[in-house]
């Protein structure tokens, strides 16, 4: 038995060797590889490795090379904290992280073909462009260049420290490595064949978020077109730059380090890194280390940015999953009890227009209640504020399970869309279990997505229509065993979560 587990993790986590690819950007040559008609290149640093006096700045510009350097491997993932699975291997760390991956389809020198650039979840504490399933070749396929990137996480990516601010703008030093990555995209894709004029950024969960405040960024203007949020949340207040300080200041009083002067900023970038994680991971930090109102990169509450239309114009999708409370044991909540506790005297209210179609038990009420309170209901309206705002939006509700999963999982948790987005090739043994529906699932969801990619539209020929989301309209693709948009989809239940809103930015929902 052990020999066929270990045999499993070598298909799962290997491949052949693949064949020798070239290609020349500004800062020298990457030999790549190239398997089932698509190049690919690894481990490319688009900024200098943030250590030393470099940790907790800005991305620097990118080392230089004379000889020709390798690129068929993943270079090391960013220092977090997380427990290995069978899809999460161990992976080596550094701070020297600040790499990215392209994925191109062979042959396409001097092409102008669209660019995908992914952005990882993780709740920022976690993720890694090199994690199996976010292998790009599935999408190259489909004629668009994939690139995937790593940016700081956890204390490292988000530091708001006096001390550190005294000489730079920001302390979201993951946002800006991803702002960072995508200028070297701008300055560099071409020479693997892709369009600098035609990029969207795609992301997931913590990477959703991303993609919201890039959308919303003013230094991010003008480095992409088009955005994809998945699952990422969106009408949730951001935290204040005195909170952020605060929680900096404190982390740092918990490693034994006061003040906020020159000797102070010099002791923190003398730290450990395994001192930094052993103390990170000595406290609940998913959902406090995270983007913040800075002035600079965040100018504002991301979702009364979208609100007043001072975001880029953009094509845009949002999305969530059936069951996105699959989340909810990571963040502390308890699905039992988060209803009364958000909407206090008015939950006998809201329950009778959840249970407008038959009695909910109360675990049901309380996943249907965080699925919309995070994801369903941010969604709708961020797409609604892109298009007041000039540009076009469509949602997705997606709720197909494979068939293999029907008998256990309750609905498609949190990430549960990511595997028909990058095709399944790269889990292994559970892949042999598709049945042909999954598999035309996973073409559907891969056909819409670079299909948006490449004109804006994700509608094409043997596709179910994917109609524009409006304000007036508000039609949601639902993604299940039959894929069909929907209008006014979960209207009562959304509104509920709109009121919400209303009340604490004083602003109304669209």
């Amino acid at each position: 038995m052990r020999r066929v587990v270990l045999l499993l993790l070598a298909l799962l986590f290997s491949s052949p060797a693949p064949a020798s690819t070239e290609v020349r950007i500004a800062q020298g040559t990457l030999s790549g590889g190239a398997e089932e008609g698509v190049a690919f290149f690894k481990n490319i640093p688009f900024a200098a490795p943030p250590v030393g006096a470099l940790r907790w700045r800005a991305p620097q510009p990118a080392p230089v090379w004379g000889d020709t350097r390798p690129a068929r491997e993943f270079g090391p993932i960013c220092p977090q904290n997380y427990k290995p699975s069978l899809f999460a291997p161990r992976l080596p760390q550094s701070e020297d992280c600040l790499t990215l991956n392209v994925w191109t389809p062979e042959g396409q020198t001097g092409a102008k073909l669209p660019v995908m650039v992914w952005i990882y979840g993780g709740g920022f504490i976690n993720g890694a462009a090199a994690l199996p399933f976010y292998d790009g070749t599935d999408l190259a396929k489909h004629g668009v260049v994939v690139v995937t990137l790593n940016y700081r996480l956890g204390q490292l990516g988000f530091f708001a420290h006096p001390a550190l601010m005294k000489d730079q703008a920001s302390g979201n030093f993951g946002l800006l490595d991803q702002i960072a990555a995508l200028k070297w995209v701008q300055a560099n894709i071409a020479a693997f064949g892709g369009d600098a004029s035609n990029v969207t950024i795609f992301g997931e969960s913590a990477g959703g978020i991303s993609v919201n405040d890039l959308v919303a960024s003013p230094p991010a203007r003008g480095l992409f077109v088009k955005a994809i949020s998945e699952s990422g949340l969106g009408l949730h207040a951001v935290s204040t730059l005195a909170k952020a300080q605060k929680g900096s200041v404190d982390f740092a009083a918990k490693l034994g380090i006061t003040g906020d002067g020159a000797e102070t900023a010099e002791k923190l970038r003398k730290l450990k890194v395994e001192d930094i994680l052993y103390r990170e991971g000595d406290l609940k930090t998913e959902g406090q280390v995270a983007p913040y109102i800075d002035g600079k990169v965040i100018p504002d509450d991301v979702s009364l940015l979208f609100a007043r239309g001072e975001i880029a114009k953009v094509a845009y999708i949002a999305g969530s999953n059936s069951n996105e409370a699959s989340l909810a044991p990571a963040l502390g909540d308890d699905l039992l009890t988060m209803p009364g506790r958000d909407l206090g005297d008015k939950l006998a209210v809201v329950r009778g227009i959840y249970e407008h179609d038959g009695k909910l038990t109360d675990e049901e009420f309380g996943r249907q209640f965080f699925n919309d309170a995070l994801f369903t209901a941010a969604a709708q309206d961020l797409a609604a504020f892109v298009v007041k705002a000039g540009g076009t939006a469509r949602v997705y509700h997606f709720g197909y399970i494979a068939d293999q999963l029907r008998a256990k999982d309750p609905g498609v948790g949190h990430g549960g869309e990511i595997p028909y987005v990058f095709g399944l090739r790269k889990l292994g043994f559970l892949a042999a279990g598709l049945t042909p529906k999954d598999q035309g699932i996973v073409a559907m969801t891969e056909t819409y997505w670079t299909n948006f990619a490449k004109t804006g539209d994700p509608n094409g020929a043997g596709l179910p229509a994917w109609p524009a989301f409006t304000p007036a309209s508000r039609q949601t693709l639902v993604i299940g065993d039959e894929t069909k948009a929907m209008a006014d989809f979960r209207r009562g239940q959304v509104g509920v979560i709109e009121a919400g809103w209303n009340k604490r930015t004083g602003q109304m929902a669209p």
